[in-house]
């Protein structure tokens, strides 16, 4: 079974939300044109919060569930609200080679099959996010503007996964593999790196299977069984642990932060018939590698 860890929760109080609306984005502004220099703020409330929350997300947990109170604030107003404060704690990088800074993860009629899972109905397949940019984004953040029946997310920790699996398949995962990145890199059709990466503060996942198994047929090259079955028993020991795992109802104003490279995650089937699922997704890099 996977490690025990619980998920710390925070509150941004009603006090704070003007100060977080303070820099206004504009309704219309594209998805690749949102301020991102951090808040410039001295909020006793925020800058507490936002050390709570980093300390939480480096340390055990790995993790922070965010609340705030979304009565009397329309969907823009979270988002800004949300992306004002995530400023404050990382620097947001672009998620796609289209320069998407704010992404909608929401069912979109004719996404591809193949491609986007935030815009699919599809469950399962646990995967990491950004696994296909120059650097894996060190932190990630979902926060709900709706939710549907279902669609929980799902968090796992990938060092206590990796201490289930047999030394050979972590052998077989830290060899670099192809992943196709499905028209998300300009000019590039296959990236090769490896699954896992081990580092003096643990192990570090890139992880989209569909990714690896389409890379493979687009060089028409089958998958070596010894990758096949490192895969297997990875996917094994998750969804093992997903019956344990942490879960988060990403309901209106609830948001989700983890440490992208460490936290495993995937959702529960939704149905969305009394309302949709609509999610905003953020990706961040420590301060500190703010570019200049």
């Amino acid at each position: 079974m996977a490690k025990e860890f619980t998920i710390p929760e925070f509150t941004i109080p009603n006090s704070a939300i003007a100060t977080l609306l303070s820099r206004e984005v504009d309704q219309d502004a594209a998805l690749d044109d949102w301020p991102t220099e951090a808040l410039a703020t001295t909020d006793a409330e925020i800058l507490a919060l936002r050390d709570g929350i980093r300390s939480a997300i480096r340390g055990d947990a790995g993790s922070a569930v965010v609340r705030v109170d979304p009565r009397g604030l329309g969907d823009h107003d979270v988002c800004t609200l949300y992306w004002n404060f995530f400023t404050a704690l990382f620097q947001p990088i672009p998620q796609y080679s289209s320069g998407e800074l704010i992404y909608p993860v929401e069912v979109r009629a004719g996404a591809s099959e193949t491609s986007h899972y935030s815009n699919s109905n599809k469950t399962g397949n646990y995967h990491t996010d950004g696994t296909l940019l120059p650097r894996l984004p060190d932190a990630a953040f979902l926060f709900g503007l709706s939710a549907a029946t279902g669609g929980i997310t799902l968090l796992m920790d990938v060092n206590a996964l990796v201490e289930q699996l047999d030394p050979a398949h972590v052998a077989e995962l830290s060899k670099p593999v192809p992943f196709d990145v499905k028209d998300q890199m300009a000019g590039v059709r296959i990236k090769r790196q490896p699954v896992l990466t081990h580092t003096a503060g643990g192990y570090v996942l890139r992880y989209v299977r569909m990714y690896i198994e389409q890379a493979f047929a687009t060089e028409n090259t089958p998958v070596p069984p010894e990758l096949v079955a490192a895969m297997d028993a990875f996917d094994k020991v998750s969804a093992i642990a997903a019956e344990d795992a942490k879960c988060v109802l990403l309901e209106r104003g609830v948001g989700l932060l983890w440490d992208n490279g460490r936290m495993l995650h995937g959702r529960r089937p939704f149905q969305e018939t009394g309302s949709s699922r609509r999610l905003r997704r953020i990706y961040g890099v420590e301060k500190a590698e703010r570019a200049n």
